[in-house]
């Protein structure tokens, strides 16, 4: 698959200067020329540059083009005589107008596009079909992704295109279709487009050249290439990508992993139950999971939560490394025995540390928003439990925290808010353990620093279960 880095300049200047200093590594730049004030096609063309896509789209396709199709017609012959390698134009314009630039433009390879900013239609073979009768060079489709499983569609797409021989770019668009921007690779996709920077980005969902080089190592991903990822919601914030994808790099493993932002999981497990070799579970789908996999392991069995599969011999087994991975952090950094220990949240992260302070012999309690999960929780570990508004009149050693609050990327409540009122600390020097790890130091610990008291983040956690996740999915390779 062919990486193209997407540009949308203002000005002439601003055009020139971007051209100038792409990277040699980058095969292709699409030009926005729509938003372009000043347009010089002569003097952007003329100079030494990378190949080019010429595209000028209109407000209904994303761009700034209010011209008639002749003068589309025009705009884009003129870039063909000058020697643009590639011209996009949208199939709404009408056959006509396609066959007539292809008539007119015969230096230049077409590619005739179709996009959606609403949904992924239910008809996209059809779509497919008429853009190819053409004669298209490239078809190109590109549709919103209301779900992550919309991307299966788009895969399907691509795998026929290969069994016609035709060059296809398909694409989601949106931060759920993000992995049809790096896994299309994977199904024969023809190009991707990648931005300068995250805040350059000429469509939602586009990642930028660089993660796409070197994160995803998309030059790298085949047919063969397994699929690993991050399950859940939200994604965006998670470290797993860079980790993960690197450790792949050093063992030169046919292997990427990328993030699978799922609202559904029951659906989700049906579209890519098949693809995933593996996969990290977050919140909230810890538990979840486990009526969705072949096998558990007794670890993840007896906290009752899964954040690991990995498959084997074609089955989904679950196991828990962050059971282990706060055992080893405990061992070296605080003594639990005989320790008041209160653990915040009910989730399937709350529960393992539940379950690893029980293990240690700490004297535990759950807190929760809702007393019915709190209680449930509390007689499952056959610990104590209170509603969250207990805190203040709880003893407390130490302090867990197994909720989402205080997490980027989450908007109610945000990354500037924390599970307990700064004044919990005041007149307590107590051990504050916080699993979320972006950021790095959460309000939650900022606040329990203010008063002297020690702190764990989240990042520690992270590195510790992620190693033990990678040795299993190097493991199953």
């Amino acid at each position: 698959m062919k990486l193209c880095l997407s540009i949308a300049p203002q000005s002439m200047d601003e055009a020139i200067a971007m051209l100038k200093s792409v990277d040699k590594s980058v095969e292709l730049v699409e030009i926005r020329i729509d938003g372009l004030h000043g347009l010089d096609l002569e003097e952007l063309l003329k100079r030494r540059r990378p190949k080019v896509i010429i595209t000028n789209r209109r407000s209904q396709e994303g761009g700034a083009f209010t011209g008639s199709a002749a003068e589309q017609i025009d705009i884009l012959s003129q870039a063909s005589r000058l020697g643009a390698e590639f011209l996009d134009i949208e199939i709404s314009w009408g056959f006509d107008h396609v066959r007539e630039l292809m008539q007119k433009s015969r230096k230049s390879s077409v590619i005739v596009s179709y996009h959606n900013f609403v949904e992924t239609p239910a008809d996209l073979m059809s779509i497919y079909r008429k853009i190819r009768s053409t004669n298209a060079y490239v078809v190109k489709i590109a549709t919103h992704a209301a779900s992550i499983d919309d991307n299966t569609r788009i895969f399907e797409l691509c795998d026929a295109a290969r069994r016609d021989r035709q060059r296809i770019v398909a694409l989601c668009m949106g931060e759920r279709g993000e992995i049809s921007r790096i896994l299309g690779a994977k199904y024969g996709s023809f190009l991707t487009f990648g931005s300068a920077s995250a805040l350059e980005s000429t469509a939602p969902g586009q990642r930028t050249v660089e993660d796409l080089q070197k994160v995803f190592r998309i030059h790298t991903l085949a047919s063969r290439t397994k699929v690993f990822g991050l399950i859940g919601n939200p994604v965006s914030q998670s470290e797993g990508i860079y980790f993960h994808n690197r450790i792949f790099a050093r063992e030169s493993a046919n292997a990427v992993y990328v993030n699978f932002l799922v609202d559904n999981l029951a659906a989700f497990m049906i579209s890519f139950r098949e693809m995933i070799a593996g996969a990290s579970v977050t919140m909230p789908f810890k538990e979840e999971i486990m009526t969705q996999i072949d096998n558990i392991s007794e670890t993840a069995a007896t906290v009752h939560a899964v954040n690991t599969l990995v498959r084997r011999r074609g089955k989904l087994h679950g196991h828990n490394t962050d059971f282990p991975a706060m055992s080893a952090l405990f061992q070296e950094r605080m003594k639990l025995k005989g320790k008041n220990v209160i653990v915040l949240g009910t989730g399937g992260t709350a529960k393992t540390m539940a379950f690893a302070a029980l293990t240690h012999g700490a004297r535990t309690t759950i807190l929760g928003r809702s007393m019915e999960k709190a209680e449930s929780l509390g007689k499952l570990l056959g610990c104590s439990y209170a509603a969250l508004e207990h805190l203040p009149d709880l003893p407390c050693d130490i302090l867990m925290n197994g909720t989402s609050v205080g997490m980027a990327g989450v908007s109610s409540p945000g990354p500037d808010q924390s599970p307990v009122h700064p004044n919990f600390f005041r007149k307590k020097r107590i051990v504050v353990f916080d699993a979320v790890y972006n950021p790095p130091m959460t309000q939650l610990l900022r606040d329990a620093k203010a008063f002297h008291c020690e702190t764990i983040s989240g990042v520690e956690l992270f590195q510790r279960q992620a190693q033990l996740q990678s040795k299993l999915f190097l493991e199953s390779l």
